[in-house]
């Protein structure tokens, strides 16, 4: 086996981090992101905002040997915070925050957490491909909630992954949802579905979350965290 085999071989590390937003230290914040937080018009938000950035920081840090403050970002086309040498992304949802981060460079990856709330199926319909709605329409209306979350979560994650966001047609590609389905990527543009995994993210009650890797057939080795 070659030295490339044996790395494609080895598990690829993710640590996922989930935690409230509160406590954090604005002192671990850029000089940017400090006036960003300071626009923010309810005390609450940016209270929210310093906590998970900061917590961003420390964990980035830990992996980098950098303090908080050292750590420079750079910016995608879409917005999307990158650091040299990790691969990572962050969602927030009320005042819950879910972080993913490998040391493997430049690997697509995203998560997506959101609060669960009674849906319309007009949201669907606007949003989700034909297949999508069909499978979401053929459940009873008791597990209709839950199905939307999944598929919503898995398309967002899928999105943040490849870098675009919501700016790419979510009806574009199809994901599974149906409750006995594993979470798959069923079919995608410019790529095989089969190089990407999708995983359901244990969350507290009421929370939704989804994380998507371009791991392309490679096993994972999710590592849980707690708090950073």
């Amino acid at each position: 086996m070659t030295a490339g085999a044996e790395a494609e071989a080895q598990p690829l590390g993710l640590d996922l981090w989930q935690w409230r937003l509160a406590g954090g230290d604005a002192s671990d914040l850029s000089a940017d992101e400090q006036a960003r937080a300071a626009r923010f018009v309810f005390d609450r938000d940016r209270a929210r905002y310093i906590a998970g950035r900061a917590a961003l920081r420390r964990v980035l840090g830990r992996c980098l040997d950098l303090a908080p403050r050292e750590i420079r970002f750079r910016y995608g086309a879409f917005g999307r915070p990158l650091v040299a040498g990790l691969s990572f992304n962050l969602s927030h949802t009320g005042d819950f925050a879910a972080l993913v981060v490998t040391t493997v460079p430049n690997l697509p990856l995203g998560i997506d957490i959101e609060t669960v709330a009674p849906i319309e199926m007009a949201v669907a319909e606007a949003h989700f491909a034909a297949t999508e709605i069909a499978t979401l329409r053929a459940l009873p209306d008791v597990g209709q909630q839950a199905a939307f979350y999944r598929c919503w979560t898995r398309k967002e994650a899928y999105l943040k992954a490849v870098g675009t966001g919501l700016s790419t047609d979510l009806s574009s590609f199809c994901v599974t949802l149906a409750p006995d389905d594993p979470p798959r990527l069923l079919s995608c543009a410019g790529d095989a579905p089969g190089h990407w995994t999708l995983l359901d993210l244990a969350t507290p009650e009421g929370i939704a979350g989804a994380l998507a890797i371009r791991n392309c057939g490679r096993p994972i080795g999710l590592r849980l965290r707690g708090a950073p």
